[in-house]
C-alpha cells in the first residue's frame, strides 16, 4: 500500500493529534523553575529559631526524596520531622524535628521540574547571638545520573532519525522502499534503539526524581510515569514493539504501525525537554513539535538516500519534501528561540545561546551539503550512487543530533542570564552619585552608590546621606526600602552597600534615590527591568 502526499498529510495530521490529545488534556508541564522568594529572607537574621523554612517557586516541581538538609556553619546536620511541597507543588516546605540554636545555618534541597532540569534550591540565615553568615560550600556531590542526560538523550535522538524519521521520510517520497530488506533491518535497528535510549531516559529521570540509580523507587517511577512526558512513552512504547513486530508483514500493516510510532515517537522527544515547559504553552510546545518533526523527517530522508537506496530516485520530489520540512524546523526554531532566548543578548552571553548558535552553523552545514547532493543529482541524472557531499552531510548531520542532545539539558538563556547595571544620577552643583546594581535578574540583589565629594580629602562617613526605596507598579509595590550599610570611603569616595536586598518579582522597577551633601536633600530616580 502507498499514500500519496495528500494521503500522508492526513495520516500524519489525525495520529499527531492522537498523541497530542493526551498529553494536553494532562495540562503543561513545569519548566526550569525559578526561587521566587524563601522565608526567612537568604542572608537575613532571625532572633528566635524558625519553625518552618519555605522556599517559593514560580512553578510546579517534584522534590528530590533525601536531598533536604539543614546544617550550620561547622557542618553539623540538624534532623527534619518534615519536607513537604505545598501550594500546588510550588512551595518546598521543611519543618526541623526541634529549636536549632543560635547559630548560623544553611538550608538545601534539589527539585526536579517535568523537563527534567534538576534545580538547587538554598535558604542561609542566622539565630539568635549569631549575626555573622557562616561560611558553607555551595557544592553538593553531582550523581552519575547527571552526567547520562546528554548521551541518553542523543541516543533516543538517534532512535528517532532511524526509526520515525526513515519511516516518515519514506512514506512522504519513497513509499515503496518499505517492503526492501534493507530499510526493514535498519528501521528495526533504529526501533531498537530509541526504545533502548527511551528506557535509559526513563531510568535517569527515576534517578533524579530519587536521588541517585542506588536509591531508584517505585514511587519514582510512579512519579516520572505521571507527568505528560510519562503518558506519551506508555503510549511510544508499545507502538515501537508493535511497529518492529509488523515491519516484515503486509505493506498495510506496517503502513498504520509505522505511522503510529513514529507520531508517538515525535511527541515523546518533544516533551522530553523545553517542550514540556509550562511558560509560554502551547507555544513552546507546538514550536517544539515542529521543530522535532521537520528535522526527523529531513535527516530520515538523508539516511535513506544514503543507506537504504544509495542514490535518490525521484529527486524533485525529495527536494520539494525536504525544503518543506527544513522550513518547518527553521520556523518552530526561530518560535522556540522567541520563547526561550530573551533578551537578544543573551545567545551570546549564556551557555544556552551559544550552543544554540553552534546548533545553528552546523545545521546551515547540513543543508549546504544538502544542496551540493542535490545540484549532483541533477546534474548527473544518476538514480543509484552517492555524491561525495553525502558522507559529510550524515557526519554533520550526527553532529546536530549530539549538540541538540546537550542543549536539551540547559536551563534556557531566559532564566539564566543576567548582566550589572550601572547609572549616574545628577543632583547639581558637582553632586553626582553612581549607582550599580550587580544583577538585573530578581531575587538576591546587592545595590551600591558610590559619591566622591568635591572635596574628596573632607569625605567622611557624615558628609552625606543617602536613602533607597524600589517600586514597582508591575509586582504591586508601592514602596521597598533597601537596607543601606554604613558608608565607607574607598579612594576618596563614599560607597554605601546594600544589605539582603531582594527584588520579589520580575518586571518594571523604579529607583528612588535621596541625597543630602549637605546643601538640604534632592531626589531622583530612574528605572530598570528585572527579569
Amino acid at each position: 500500500m502507498s499514500l500519496g502526499p495528500r494521503g500522508a498529510l492526513r495520516c500524519w495530521f489525525v495520529l499527531i493529534v492522537a498523541c497530542v490529545a493526551p498529553v494536553w488534556s494532562a495540562g503543561a508541564a513545569a519548566a526550569h523553575a525559578v526561587l521566587v522568594s524563601t522565608t526567612p529572607e537568604s542572608g537575613t537574621h532571625v532572633d528566635t529559631a524558625p519553625g518552618e523554612l519555605r522556599l517559593q517557586l514560580d512553578e510546579p516541581v517534584t522534590l528530590v526524596a533525601g536531598s533536604a538538609q539543614l546544617i550550620d556553619s561547622g557542618g553539623k546536620r540538624f534532623a527534619l520531622s518534615a519536607a513537604r511541597l505545598d501550594d500546588g507543588q510550588r512551595r518546598v516546605v521543611l519543618v526541623p524535628a526541634e529549636a536549632v540554636p543560635d547559630g548560623a545555618y544553611l538550608a538545601t534541597a534539589r527539585v526536579v521540574s517535568a523537563d527534567t532540569h534538576v534545580v538547587s534550591l538554598s535558604i542561609q540565615f542566622t539565630v539568635g547571638a549569631v549575626t555573622a553568615q557562616g561560611r558553607f560550600a555551595q557544592h553538593s556531590p553531582t550523581g552519575i545520573e547527571h552526567y547520562l542526560n546528554s548521551p541518553t538523550r542523543g541516543i533516543t535522538y538517534l532512535g528517532l532519525i532511524l526509526s520515525a524519521g526513515l519511516y516518515a521520510a519514506a512514506l512522504w517520497v519513497w513509499p515503496t522502499v518499505i517492503r526492501s530488506r534493507r530499510f526493514r533491518v535498519l528501521y528495526r535497528v533504529g526501533i531498537g534503539i530509541f526504545v533502548a535510549g527511551f528506557v535509559c531516559r526513563f531510568l535517569v529521570l527515576v534517578a533524579q526524581q530519587d536521588g541517585g540509580l542506588s536509591a531508584m523507587s517505585v514511587t519514582g517511577a510512579r512519579t516520572v510515569l505521571e507527568t505528560p512526558l510519562g503518558v506519551v512513552t506508555v503510549i511510544a512504547a508499545p507502538a515501537s514493539i508493535i511497529a518492529f513486530a509488523l515491519v516484515t508483514r503486509a505493506a498495510r500493516a506496517v503502513v498504520g504501525a509505522g505511522a503510529a510510532q513514529a507520531a508517538a515517537a515525535v511527541v515523546a522527544v518533544t516533551l522530553d525537554g523545553h517542550g514540556s515547559s509550562v511558560q509560554g504553552w502551547p507555544w513552546s510546545f507546538a514550536g517544539t513539535l515542529l521543530h522535532v518533526y521537520g528535522i526527523t523527517v529531513w535527516l530520515g530522508g538523508v539516511v535513506v538516500i544514503a543507506f537504504v537506496l544509495r542514490g535518490a530516485p525521484n529527486p524533485t520530489r525529495w527536494h520539494a519534501v525536504a525544503v518543506g520540512h527544513v522550513l518547518a524546523a527553521v520556523a518552530g526554531g526561530i518560535g522556540l528561540a522567541v520563547v526561550q532566548v530573551h533578551p537578544p543578548p543573551a545567545l551570546v552571553h549564556t551557555t544556552y545561546g551559544r550552543v544554540l548558535v553552534a546548533k545553528v552553523v552546523v545545521a546551515l552545514g547540513v543543508v549546504t551539503l544538502g544542496y551540493l547532493s542535490l545540484r549532483w543529482f541533477r546534474r548527473t541524472g544518476a538514480i543509484v550512487g552517492r555524491p561525495g557531499s553525502l558522507v559529510p552531510e550524515t557526519v554533520l548531520a550526527t553532529v546536530v543530533l549530539a549538540v541538540t542532545s546537550v542543549l536539551a539539558t540547559l536551563p534556557p538563556a531566559k532564566d539564566t542570564y543576567t548582566t550589572d547595571l550601572v547609572t549616574a544620577l545628577d543632583f547639581g552643583a558637582a553632586q553626582v552619585l553612581h549607582v550599580g546594581i550587580d544583577s538585573i535578574r530578581h531575587g538576591p540583589q546587592r545595590l551600591a552608590v558610590d559619591y566622591i565629594p568635591a572635596n574628596t580629602s573632607a569625605a567622611h562617613g557624615d558628609s552625606a546621606t543617602v536613602s533607597v526605596d524600589l517600586s514597582s507598579e508591575s509586582a504591586n509595590v508601592a514602596r521597598l526600602p533597601v537596607t543601606l550599610g554604613r558608608p565607607v570611603v574607598e579612594h576618596g569616595s563614599l560607597v554605601w552597600r546594600s544589605e539582603h536586598l531582594i527584588v520579589p518579582a520580575p518586571g518594571q522597577w523604579k529607583v528612588t534615590v535621596r541625597f543630602d551633601g549637605g546643601t538640604g536633600p534632592k531626589l531622583a530616580s530612574f528605572s530598570y527591568r528585572a527579569l
